[in-house]
Formats: structure tokens, C-alpha cells, sequence
């Protein structure tokens, strides 16, 4: 139990240093997952909770003053009590939303109450000149953001590896059985919304092209990315001779202009 719960307090605070590591997106679930499965013995299931979990939260983000709920602390106490007592991703789905709902009040505790303190004294530390202490009161807060949601995460873990049985027994099963419904759709709506982002004219030859190799011919993926980069390949000659087919007749034109 004390491995597991340094385990936890040492992936917490990593995760909760993202922004510290530019765009890393080492906070994400698909991440945690794998470092909680590696903690408790479990790689394949960390991974496959971490990136259910990520569907979830996939379409979450912050819109102008909005704050969604914490997906880093949503996903690893949610994967690691499921793996600690043996529960499988629907179990995983039904916990996410509640603890991360739990990580937005910190947060909201942090931006209404915490920062804005920190900001008006910053402010008076400006006006008695002290603006290198003034520029610290940036990096107090961020400091304090990591480590008040790594604490939290750490011992809600605690508490909480001992009453997940209980709150399960509160949850009606029919709620449970939906969540593992959702589980089965989820990847679905989670390619839906990247193909939505991405999808244009010019890729979808492309992607008809790979749903055609793997439902109609039952290639597997490495072999469809193996298709799909020869045909990528063949666009791509393609392409640039009738490039340089162009220099060349606009270089011709040219010529015979400058002769006339």
C-alpha cells in the first residue's frame, strides 16, 4: 500500500507538471494509464482503461472562463482503483466523471479563491517596487496548483481504495451496464470527432482507400499503413512531375516572350 501510494503521488506530480514540459500532453489519461498499469502490474489494462478514459475526455476543454473537469486527476484515480480492486473499464467509466468533477472544485477553489489573492499581492508588491518578488507570485502559483492536486490525488487514492466497494453497491447496475455500452460506442464517437477535424477532399480517397483494405480485404493496420504510404508514394511522384511539367512550360513561355 505505501509503494502504491508514492506510486501514485510521484505519477500525480509529473502529470500535473505538463505545463512545466511545453505541449507534452503527459497529463492525459492515455498516459497515466500506462504508468498506473505499470505500478500495479497490469501494463495492458492501464492502457486499454487510459485510452477509454481519453475518449471521454476528448471532446472536454476549457471555453473562454470555463473550466472542464480534470481529466488528470479523473484518470488516474479512476484506473487505479479499478485496477487495485479488480473491476474492469465500465467500473473505470462510471468513477471517471465523479473524481474528476472532484478535481474541478480544487480547481475553482484555486482560481476564485487562491490566485486572486495572489494576484492583488502581487500587485501592492509592484507598487513598493519589488517587481522581481511581484514576477515570483507566477511561479508560486503554478507550484502551488501542482502540488495542492497532487495532495489531493494522493489522498483521495488513500481514502478512497477502501470505500470504492461501497460506492459501487450505491451505483444501480443498470447504470453500470449502461456505462459498459458506452465503453463500446465510445472509440467510435472518438474517431468520428478526429475524422470531423481532419476530414477534407483531399485525404478522403485516403481514408475510404484504408476502410476498404481492412473491411473488405481483412488486412491488418501495419499492412493498410504499408498501402496507404505506397499510394501516398504514387500521389507524390505524381504531383511533382506535373510540378516541374509546369516550370518547364512556364520557363518556355518566358523564353519565347523575351525572344518576341
Amino acid at each position: 500500500m505505501v509503494v502504491q501510494t508514492v506510486g501514485i503521488f510521484i505519477i500525480a506530480l509529473i502529470a500535473n507538471m505538463q505545463d512545466f514540459l511545453g505541449a507534452s500532453f503527459i497529463g492525459r489519461p492515455l498516459v497515466t494509464g500506462l504508468f498506473v498499469g505499470l505500478l500495479f502490474g497490469d501494463v495492458s489494462q492501464g492502457l486499454i482503461m487510459g485510452a477509454t478514459l481519453e475518449l471521454a475526455f476528448l471532446g472536454l476543454m476549457g471555453v473562454g472562463a470555463t473550466v472542464p473537469p480534470d481529466e488528470i486527476i479523473g484518470g488516474i484515480l479512476a484506473t487505479a482503483l479499478v485496477l487495485k480492486n479488480g473491476y474492469g473499464v465500465d467500473v473505470a467509466l462510471t468513477l471517471v466523471l465523479p473524481i474528476a468533477a472532484l478535481g474541478l472544485a480544487i480547481k475553482n477553489i484555486l482560481y476564485v479563491i487562491i490566485f486572486p489573492a495572489m494576484t492583488h499581492k502581487a500587485d501592492k508588491l509592484v507598487e513598493q517596487g519589488k517587481i522581481k518578488q511581484a514576477a515570483n507570485m507566477h511561479l508560486i502559483a503554478s507550484f502551488t496548483r501542482i502540488f495542492m492536486m497532487t495532495t489531493v490525488t494522493t489522498v483521495a487514492f488513500v481514502i478512497g481504495s477502501s470505500t470504492v466497494d461501497k460506492i459501487l453497491e450505491l451505483i444501480p447496475q443498470a447504470f453500470i451496464n449502461g456505462m459498459n455500452i458506452a465503453t463500446n460506442i465510445l472509440p467510435a464517437v472518438g474517431f468520428a470527432m478526429l475524422i470531423n477535424m481532419t476530414f477534407s477532399k483531399k485525404v478522403a480517397p485516403f481514408f475510404f482507400l484504408g476502410f476498404v483494405c481492412s473491411a473488405y480485404l481483412q488486412l491488418d493496420m501495419i499492412a493498410t499503413a504499408i498501402v496507404g504510404a505506397i499510394f501516398a508514394g504514387i500521389m507524390y511522384i505524381i504531383l511533382d512531375t506535373i510540378e516541374k511539367n509546369k516550370g518547364q512550360m512556364n520557363g518556355s513561355g518566358e523564353e519565347q516572350y523575351d525572344d518576341f
